[in-house]
C-alpha cells in the first residue's frame, strides 16, 4: 500500500492548491503566504467567487523557492524578491540564445545544403 506524506509534493496529483495546502507542502504558516502574495506581482493565485486563493503548480514553486531563500539563505523578503527576478530574468535570456543559436545552426545548414548543391564544397 502506498502513503504520502503530507509534506510531500505531488504536482502531477493536482491543478490547484488551497492556501492551508500550501502551507502544509511548503512547511510555512498561511500568514506568510499571504504577505508574500501581497508582496509579490509574480504570485497570482486565483479568488473563487467564496474568497478562497487556489494556486497554481507553479505559484508552490514559486513559494517553495522563497522558503528557502527566505529561511535557508538568511534573505530579507525584498532580497528573495531581487533574487527571483534575476533568475527570472536569466533564465529568459538564456531561452533566447538558445533560440538564436537554433535558428543560426538551421540558417547554416540550409546554407551548406545550397552550396552542395551549386557544386561548390
Amino acid at each position: 500500500m502506498h502513503h504520502q506524506k503530507m509534506t510531500e509534493y505531488d504536482p502531477q496529483n493536482k491543478d490547484y492548491f488551497k492556501i492551508g495546502e500550501v502551507s502544509r507542502i511548503v512547511g510555512v504558516k498561511e500568514y506568510s503566504i499571504r504577505y508574500w502574495v501581497s508582496e509579490l506581482p509574480a504570485l497570482k493565485p486565483i479568488m473563487t467567487p467564496t474568497g478562497y486563493r487556489l494556486f497554481k503548480k507553479k505559484d508552490v514553486e514559486t513559494i517553495m523557492l522563497l522558503k528557502k531563500l527566505i529561511y535557508g539563505e538568511g534573505l530579507t523578503l525584498s532580497g528573495a524578491k531581487k533574487r527571483l527576478q534575476e533568475q527570472s530574468a536569466a533564465a529568459s535570456g538564456e531561452g533566447e540564445e538558445k533560440q538564436l543559436k537554433k535558428v543560426f545552426g538551421m540558417v547554416r545548414q540550409q546554407l551548406l545544403d545550397l552550396r552542395k548543391m551549386l557544386g561548390g564544397a
